[in-house]
């Protein structure tokens, strides 16, 4: 988007913006704004940026022109009409900067009172002629400002224009004028003034129209509570009228039709909102048929009682327990038709009747539309009940009968309403309970609505009539409104934006005079200053540069000058005498380094030169200075010797802090991968020379992940540290270990005499770890695996030896851990299938090639199936059913444990959902849980989405978890067990005796079974130590409540053992052995039959 397009956007919204602004000022009933800074942008806009952005004009009056029908909620009739008014707008600005162009031409900075003037007292009022004159025509030719107010809206449009030029364009000058060069300095004197008097004049222009808002709205309120108060008059007399029937009614003893119509007509002529008074007498069914015939011979009518349906149908009521017919009424010549109707056969008539029965006061009904009127009049029916005087002793008073009104509303509140015409008050009454559609009483068309009070000066008052709330709402017409406004205060408005607008000719007029004398000073001041600063700026640089780069500077003229130095080179020296000789300054180093700097002066001062060297102060501090020392000579002779002293203490220091982390170990400070590897290929080099022996040894701490994981990385840094410190007090002065990173080392053993040499080594290593170590109050107990391979047996290179020593470390921790093997050629075989055996078993996890066995335990008891553990089995396409042996160190090893054992878990929670309706049945089914598997932090969430998903019972669900996985039982972990507990699970410690067992985790942990390993089984009851293992640990169980499931039950001896020591099951191969699901189920019905033999 180019600069003129932006430029054009930014002047439409700026316009359109502050238009919209000024029309919040607009003076009723007015349509133009008193003051229109829009008008003063414009103009000055096109006299800044040139006349191109005349379409901005354009817009942003197009846009004001929206706001203000709007506003003033008219819309011009024409589209034509519409795009004239912006025309006047636009072109009132073109003319405008046309003829400043002309009268004082621009650029212009305004600086001279001559220019102000012309361009305030002249420009502006004659080219704001051009607006109002265009468009309050316009507008008047279509509607929207009535002939009356055409003079008053020209008059403040003219005037809204003026004065925004007034005050917009000086600060349109001091922002964009230019160049801004002559407009800049004068911002803060126009700006600040003129915008606080712009401030006080809104203020003043927001207080004078809430005041004028306050004045007209109290004059309204007074005025509406007369108006309420002569409707309340009309409807009290309505009210009187009809209690003066019922007195009548009431105290006498018989009153006949014309005494009924004497009475109530003078009342009918006196007040014409009465449509009919009406008298029901009380009739019950037993005098239905004396009454009917009493009235027709009385009148001479046949007379029925009769009753109405919806559609205004009338027929001879049928029979009821009482009725109410209308038996007089007046006038009786358009109401003869209602004679003997039953008002109790209409809902909302015997709704209205039954109420003022209760009550005794009159009751009005809803609005009702009068048949009799021609017209949209809406009528209320009053009703008011009759009661006979109680016989002496009788103290419920009896009704004998109704009085009835109807009343024109039109007609009964035509006081009021000519009242509000002639004040210039629009009236309307609201019934408030009315029914949608049926609450306006009197009043305009929809004047019930709430839009009837939108944006109007408004009141409403709430009066009671006839048990009824009315709501009469009264709005203020623009003939009410124009006739109590007052324009004195806005005359004083007026009067204030005429001085607004004088202040901003002052200012221009005071700021450019200021501006010439500053600019006249300005030009003094820079040329005495710009001497000065030529003669300062170069020392003031390099002092800097010496301050920020800890240096100082001296030199000394030749022949016999003294030396001169800068501020800073006593700083750097850390020396507070003076110094004036080249004595004094050798006195501030250290006396080693002395002779250093006579020897660099003496060399410079033979020939030119240039001499650097590090040196220390005379205080031995750890400071370390750099000097350099250049000399110059002129015409042959030496005519100045000048240098730097720099405090390159922290450069040397990070020097050597990188030279140190580029080949040693941040955590050990043993030396790291990079440094070892020198060492190693220096070490090789001599080996290869001397025909030496060389071995290298590959140690890895067995389990630090199980530390790291449990105890915190913390622990295990310093677990690491206490390890190299162990290991490094093996090795001989010449031997090299290195930490290659995690939880690996390598050591370096030259000038080896024979092979076994390397095997003494690696049994010292391993003997290192055998104490135990203490950190933050926990015993820890390392121990490596290492690998040894030798020069030049298993490699001629480093790289070569580091491999297969990390092949043969391998090796070590298949033999079980905590010892060393040699590398043999054999191991890089083992090796190799053992990275295929872990790629094949991911494919297998993803193609599904995995399968559950399940081995049942028998309860000791009953000698019943009671449960079974499920073991993962694997069928390789082509290597067959892979024993879990071989590939679950595999997936440990790996982090595959732990898709594989969440399969395990959802294959099977579904084996348990399908057994539970066959012959298997709710058994308990266990499965394994790898440490790993367990120490997730998504574990407990992702046992619990199986047994969403599956549908699996959580009772029936035993988890396995190994010790290791519970060696450190802290909070969070018991707080993960109890979750799993809340699951409905049970917990089950596999392996026990084997690892970390220890009384103080079996007493805290809610674990329920403990299983007893298959090494202690296998040499029952021969066996005194397995004897005594098995024993102790039925015994613990008993005594803390758990149960106890031995494993590898293989014979009736070692069953029959167990047995006797309360052992509650039994599993092994002397029941069956892992099977699959289809056959355990065979299985399960065929031992049913056999069950009770099944222990012997």
């Amino acid at each position: 988007m180019s600069s003129n397009l932006l430029r054009i956007v930014a002047l439409a919204l700026a316009y359109g913006a502050f238009g919209w602004a000024a029309l919040k000022l607009a003076v009723p009933p007015g349509y133009a704004a008193p003051i229109f800074p829009s008008a003063g942008i414009a103009l000055s806009a096109l006299l800044i940026f040139g006349l191109r952005l005349w379409p901005g004009v354009l817009l942003g009056s197009l846009l004001v022109q929206i706001a203000a029908q709007v506003h003033t909620g008219v819309t011009l009739s024409s589209s034509v009409g519409a795009s004239l008014v912006p025309l006047g707008a636009t072109l009132q600005a073109i003319v405008g900067a046309a003829l400043a162009r002309r009268l004082i031409g621009f650029p212009n900075p305004l600086d001279a009172p001559k220019a102000i003037l012309r361009f305030l007292g002249v420009i502006a009022p004659l080219s704001c002629l051009i607006s109002p004159s265009i468009s309050v025509p316009l507008l008047h030719h279509f509607g929207t400002i009535p002939s009356s107010e055409v003079t008053f809206n020209w008059w403040n449009w003219w005037l809204g224009d003026a004065l925004g030029v007034m005050i917009a364009a000086p600060l349109m000058f001091v922002l964009f004028g230019q160049p801004a060069e002559a407009w800049r300095g004068r911002r803060m004197g126009v700006i600040i003034p003129l915008g606080l008097a712009i401030g006080l004049l809104a203020f003043v222009v927001h207080h004078v129209r809430n005041w004028e808002d306050l004045r007209i709205q109290t004059q309204f309120n007074r005025d509406i509570e007369h108006i309420t108060s002569v409707i309340n008059k009309r409807l009290e007399v309505q009210i009187d009228m009809m209690q003066s029937i019922e007195r009548l009614m009431t105290v006498s003893d018989e009153v006949n039709r014309t005494e009924f119509s004497t009475f109530v007509t003078p009342w009918l002529k006196r007040y014409p909102g009465t449509q009919n008074f009406g008298w029901s007498p009380y009739i019950t069914h037993a005098e239905r048929a004396d009454f009917e015939r009493a009235i027709s011979r009385a009148d001479g009518l046949d007379f029925r009682i009769l009753g109405r349906d919806a559609e205004g149908r009338t027929f001879p009521a049928p029979p009821a327990d009482d009725y109410l017919p209308i038996t007089y009424v007046e006038p009786i010549n358009n109401n003869r038709t209602v004679l003997g109707l039953n008002p109790l056969s209409l809902p909302a008539t015997a709704q209205a009747i039954h109420s003022t029965q209760v009550s005794g006061l009159p009751v009005a009904t809803e609005g009702i539309r009068l048949v009799q009127e021609n017209s949209e009049q809406r009528g209320v029916v009053v009703y008011l009940a009759a009661f006979d005087r109680p016989a002496e002793g009788d103290q419920t008073p009896r009704l004998s009968g109704v009085v009835s009104g109807v009343f024109r509303m039109d007609d009964s509140t035509a006081g009021a309403r000519e009242l509000a015409q002639r004040t210039g008050i629009e009236f309307c009454l609201v019934d408030r309970a009315g029914q949608e559609g049926n609450r306006r009483l009197s009043g305009p068309r929809n004047c019930d609505q709430y839009e009837w009070l939108a944006r109007q000066t408004h009141g409403v008052r709430t009066i009671e009539f006839g048990g009824r709330l009315w709501d009469v709402r009264l709005r203020a017409g623009q003939a009410y409104l124009d006739g109590i406004r007052s324009w004195t205060a806005w005359g004083t408005v007026a009067i204030g934006m005429l001085a607004v607008g004088m202040l901003g000719a002052f200012l221009l007029i005071t700021t450019g005079n200021t501006r010439r004398i500053a600019s006249l000073v300005d030009q003094r001041t820079a040329e005495l200053a710009a001497a000065t600063e030529q003669l300062t700026e170069k020392q003031a640089a390099l002092a800097d540069a010496q301050r920020i780069a800890r240096m100082g500077s001296w030199e000394m003229l030749f022949p016999g000058a003294p030396l001169t130095c800068s501020e800073e080179l006593h700083q750097v020296l850390y020396h507070n005498q003076p110094l004036t000789t080249l004595e004094d300054l050798s006195t501030c180093l250290h006396e080693t380094d002395r002779e250093k700097l006579a020897q660099a002066i003496e060399a410079l001062a033979q020939q030119p030169g240039h001499v650097t060297f590090d040196c220390g102060l005379a205080d031995a501090s750890p400071y370390t200075l750099q000097f350099q020392i250049e000399s110059e000579w002129r015409h042959g002779q030496l005519h100045r010797i000048r240098g730097t002293v720099q405090d390159v203490t922290a450069a040397r220091e990070a020097e050597a802090h990188i030279q140190y982390l580029a080949h040693f170990d941040g955590l050990t400070g043993l030396p790291n991968r990079g440094a070892w590897m020198k060492h190693a290929q220096a070490a090789l080099m001599l080996a290869h020379r001397h025909g030496d022996t060389l071995g290298v040894l590959f140690l890895d701490l067995d389990h630090f992940k199980t530390v790291n994981d449990s105890l915190g990385h913390p622990v295990g840094d310093r677990l690491l540290a206490a390890v190299a410190r162990r290991l490094s007090g093996c090795l001989r002065e010449e031997d090299v270990l290195a930490r290659l990173g995690g939880d690996e080392f390598v050591a370096l053993l030259p000038r080896l005499h024979r092979p076994d040499d390397a095997a003494l080594v690696a049994r010292k290593l391993l003997a290192a770890m055998a104490d135990t170590v203490h950190i933050e109050g926990h015993d820890l107990s390392p121990s490596v695996s290492i690998g040894i391979a030798l020069y030049p047996n298993d490699g001629n290179d480093v790289d070569t030896l580091l491999k297969h020593a990390d092949t043969a470390m391998y090796g070590a921790k298949a033999a079980g851990r905590n010892n060393y093997q040699f590398f043999v050629p054999e191991m890089n075989t083992r090796a190799f299938e053992r990275l295929m055996l872990e790629n094949a078993l991911r494919r297998g996890i993803e193609r599904n090639e995995l399968i559950l066995h399940y081995q049942p335990q028998i309860d000791a008891a009953s000698g019943r199936i009671s449960g079974c553990e499920a073991l993962v089995r694997w069928e390789h396409p082509d290597l067959g059913l892979v024993p879990p042996a071989q590939f679950i160190p595999v997936a440990e090893d790996s982090g595959l444990i732990v898709p594989l054992g969440e399969w395990v878990l959802r294959e099977a929670c579904r084996q348990q959902v399908r057994w539970r309706d066959s012959a298997v049945g709710n058994i308990q089914l266990a499965v394994n849980i790898s440490a790993l598997q367990f120490r997730r932090n998504d574990f407990v969430d992702t046992v619990a989405r199986a047994l969403e998903d599956t549908g699996a019972d959580a009772r029936c669900i035993e988890l396995e978890i190994t010790e290791s996985a519970l060696m450190q039982p802290d909070d969070h972990l018991i707080g993960r067990l109890d979750a799993l507990c809340a699951l409905g699970l049970t917990l089950a410690l596999d392996d026990f005796g084997t690892g970390y067992s220890s009384l103080s985790y079996l007493k805290r942990l809610p674990i329920s079974r403990l299983k007893i390993d298959r090494s202690f089984v296998k040499d029952l009851p021969s066996d005194a130590e397995d004897a005594a293992v098995t024993s102790a640990t039925l015994s613990l169980a008993q005594a803390l409540g758990l149960d106890v499931v031995a494993e590898g039950v293989e014979t009736p001896a070692q069953r029959d053992y167990l047995v006797t020591r309360g052992c509650n099951a039994l599993q092994g191969f002397l029941y069956s052995r892992p099977l699959a699901a289809e056959a355990l189920e065979v299985w399960v019905g065929e031992f049913e039959t056999i069950a009770p033999e099944a222990l012997g």
